[in-house]
C-alpha cells in the first residue's frame, strides 16, 4: 500500500507585523488532497509540530472560502475526520524514509509555525535528498525556509517552485500588514519561482522529486498528479543507445526542442511557447493523422537529464537520461529515452491509431525511439570521434 505523510500546521493564527493575528487552520488545501489520497487507497499519516491537534480554518470555511456548496463540503469532511485529526504524530517522531510521499497542505498556518520548525526543516531536507516525492501546496513552501544542508545552505536553492503569488495574496487586505510574502521570500532564498498565467487558477509544477501547487485551486490537481506519478503506468516504453559524444553536447541538442523534427519519425517539429519552459509539439503518424501537444519542461539538468510532461489528452512524461561511458570511439554517453503514460489511452484515440496502421502503440513508440537515438548519434558523432 502506498503511504503518504501529511505534515500539517498546528497554528491557529498568522501573526502580522503590527502584532494582530489573522485566524488560520485547515480548509480546502487539506481536505481535497486527503480525500483524493483516501480514494486511491493510500495509507495516510498526519503529523504536526509537537503533535498538537490542528484546527479548522473557520474563516476559509465561511463566505470568504468560495461557493457555499464547496465550503460546506469541506467543513463536513473535517467534522467527519475530527477524531483522526485529534491525534497527529509529532513531526520530530516521523522518518521520511517510512513513506512513499510527503505532502504539506497550505493555509496561512505554515507561515506561522512550519517556516521556523527545526524538526520539519530536517524532515524536508531528508525528503528532498532521498528522492522521495515531496509536495508543497499554496503557502506550504514557507515550511522550506526551516530546511538547511549540513553546510548551512538552503537545500531548495535553484529548484523551480510555485506557491501563492503576491498578486493572489494582495486580495487579502490584511496582507498589507504581513511581515513577508511567500513569493518574495522564495526568490530571496534562491528558488526559481514560477506561477500560472491566470491568478487563482490551478497551477502545478515539478522539479526532480519536488512538486508544488500555487493556490487552493491547485489542491486537487497536485494530489492527482502525485497519485498518477506513484501508480503503475498504463504504458512504459524505453530505449537506449551509446552516442560517441560527451553528455554536455548530447544535452545541448536534446534540450533544443526546435530540432526534434530532425531526429524523430513521429514528432516532426516543435516551437517554444516560453523558451526553456513550455513548447508545442507537432506530431504525425502516416500521411493523414496529425495532432499537437502542449509540453512543459519538468527537468533541465545540463549533461544529466532533460524531461518534459505532455498535457491532455496524452498525459505522459518523456525523459532523456544521460550517463557518461567509455565507447569504442572514446568518451561517450549512454542515452536512455523513456515515455511513461499513467492512464490508458482513450478508446477513440486507440481506434484512430489502429486505423492508421499502429495497432501496438508500445512497439511503435519503441521503434520511433530507436530511430531517434540513431539519428542523434549520426548528428553528433562525426564531430566528436577521437
Amino acid at each position: 500500500m502506498t503511504s503518504v505523510l501529511m505534515v500539517v500546521s498546528a497554528a491557529t493564527g498568522w501573526t502580522l507585523a503590527d502584532g494582530t493575528v489573522h485566524p488560520t487552520g485547515l480548509a480546502e488545501e487539506f481536505v481535497e488532497p486527503h480525500r483524493i489520497f483516501s480514494a486511491a487507497g493510500w495509507d495516510i499519516t498526519i503529523a504536526t509540530p509537537g503533535g498538537v491537534a490542528p484546527t479548522p480554518d473557520r474563516l476559509s470555511l465561511g463566505l470568504a472560502g468560495g461557493l457555499p456548496a464547496k465550503t460546506r463540503s469541506c467543513a463536513a469532511y473535517l467534522d467527519e475526520h475530527a477524531e483522526l485529526l485529534s491525534h497527529p504524530r509529532p513531526i520530530a517522531d516521523v522518518d521520511a524514509g517510512d513513506y512513499d510521499v510527503v505532502f504539506y497542505p497550505g493555509g496561512h498556518g505554515p507561515m506561522e509555525d512550519l517556516a521556523e520548525d527545526a524538526a520539519s526543516g530536517r524532515l524536508l531536507s531528508a525528503t528532498l535528498r532521498s528522492g522521495t516525492l515531496l509536495a508543497l501546496l499554496c503557502h506550504a513552501p514557507a515550511a522550506a525556509f526551516a530546511a538547511r544542508n549540513p553546510d548551512g545552505s538552503w537545500p531548495f536553492a535553484g529548484y523551480r517552485m510555485t506557491g501563492l503569488s503576491n498578486r493572489e495574496e494582495s486580495v487579502n487586505r490584511f496582507s498589507r500588514k504581513a511581515k513577508w510574502l511567500l513569493q518574495d521570500r522564495l526568490v530571496q532564498h534562491g528558488a526559481q519561482y514560477v506561477k500560472g498565467s491566470v491568478p487563482f487558477a490551478p497551477f502545478v509544477t515539478s522539479d526532480r522529486n519536488l512538486y508544488t501547487g500555487q493556490n487552493p485551486a491547485s489542491s486537487a490537481a497536485l494530489a492527482r498528479r502525485l497519485v498518477s506519478e506513484i501508480g503503475d503506468p498504463a504504458l512504459h516504453v524505453s530505449a537506449s543507445r551509446v552516442v560517441a559524444a560527451p553528455p554536455e553536447a548530447v544535452y545541448a541538442v536534446l534540450s533544443d526542442v526546435t530540432t526534434i523534427g530532425e531526429r524523430s519519425p513521429e514528432t516532426h517539429g516543435a516551437t517554444w511557447l516560453r523558451r526553456g519552459k513550455r513548447f508545442l509539439g507537432h506530431n504525425k503518424i502516416g500521411p493523414l493523422y496529425r495532432w499537437s501537444t502542449v509540453c512543459t519542461v519538468t527537468e533541465a539538468n545540463p549533461g544529466k537529464k532533460f524531461a518534459f510532461h505532455v498535457a491532455w489528452p496524452s498525459l505522459s512524461t518523456w525523459s532523456y537520461q544521460l550517463t557518461p561511458v567509455e565507447s569504442a570511439d572514446g568518451p561517450g554517453t549512454l542515452v536512455t529515452e523513456t515515455m511513461t503514460k499513467q492512464r490508458p489511452q482513450y478508446a477513440l484515440v486507440r481506434w484512430i491509431q489502429s486505423a492508421v496502421g499502429v495497432p501496438d502503440r508500445g512497439a511503435h513508440l519503441r521503434e520511433g525511439m530507436r530511430a531517434t537515438l540513431d539519428a542523434l548519434a549520426e548528428a553528433l558523432e562525426p564531430a566528436h570521434r577521437v
